[in-house]
């Protein structure tokens, strides 16, 4: 009876340990890809965004409520919390803040001015001198995209994405990316 035990127990082992190689094999050999269909066509990521996390935010922190749902506002960063950690997040269109981030430009589109930093695209509410994030407009230009933008390609042709919205590289005097789109439209 011992021995079939140990024959078992020996089969189980082995199976994991063939399958955990074959899996390693597989992931290194296989190009990070994420494919999805949606109403653009068909979206590939090439690379994955990372989600950020941190255990603890400075005491300057600020807590913006915003629909029931506490944001915490440092450094220009949005953050959200869940199970005892701080997770960078995109703010919904519509949160307020006091003041801008450091280092935002601002963007002209039409006859709209807007302000951009991270990312995120704000304007003024002159009645009440708060910045509201504000929705990216089409045709907008800007110098760079935050670090944990994605690149993706829409039926073949290359393009970035943050937050769902689709920023094609564009070269007037030096790149830049120009708001295309949102993924969900």
């Amino acid at each position: 009876m011992k021995a079939k035990q140990f024959v078992l127990i020996l089969f189980v082992i082995l199976l994991g340990v063939t399958s955990e190689s074959y899996a390693q094999r597989r992931v290194i050999n296989t190009p990070r890809r994420t494919v999805v269909q949606g109403p653009r066509g068909t979206v590939v990521y090439r690379k994955k965004p990372v989600v950020r996390t941190v255990r603890s935010l400075p005491q300057s922190a600020v807590v913006i409520r915003y629909r029931n749902v506490p944001y915490y506002f440092h450094g220009g960063t949005f953050y959200v919390s869940n199970n005892g950690v701080y997770i960078r997040t995109v703010p919904p269109v519509g949160i307020r803040i006091a003041a801008l981030p450091a280092g935002y430009v601002r963007v002209v589109v039409g006859p709209r001015v807007f302000f951009y930093a991270g990312g995120i695209f704000y304007t003024l509410d002159e009645a009440s001198s708060e910045y509201v994030v504000a929705d990216p407009p089409v045709g907008a230009i800007v110098s760079q995209l935050p670090s944990d933008a994605a690149e993706i390609e829409i039926d073949g042709k290359p393009f970035m994405e943050y937050n769902n919205i689709i920023y094609k590289q564009v070269n007037i005097e030096k790149t830049g990316y120009e708001v295309v789109g949102k993924l969900d439209e």
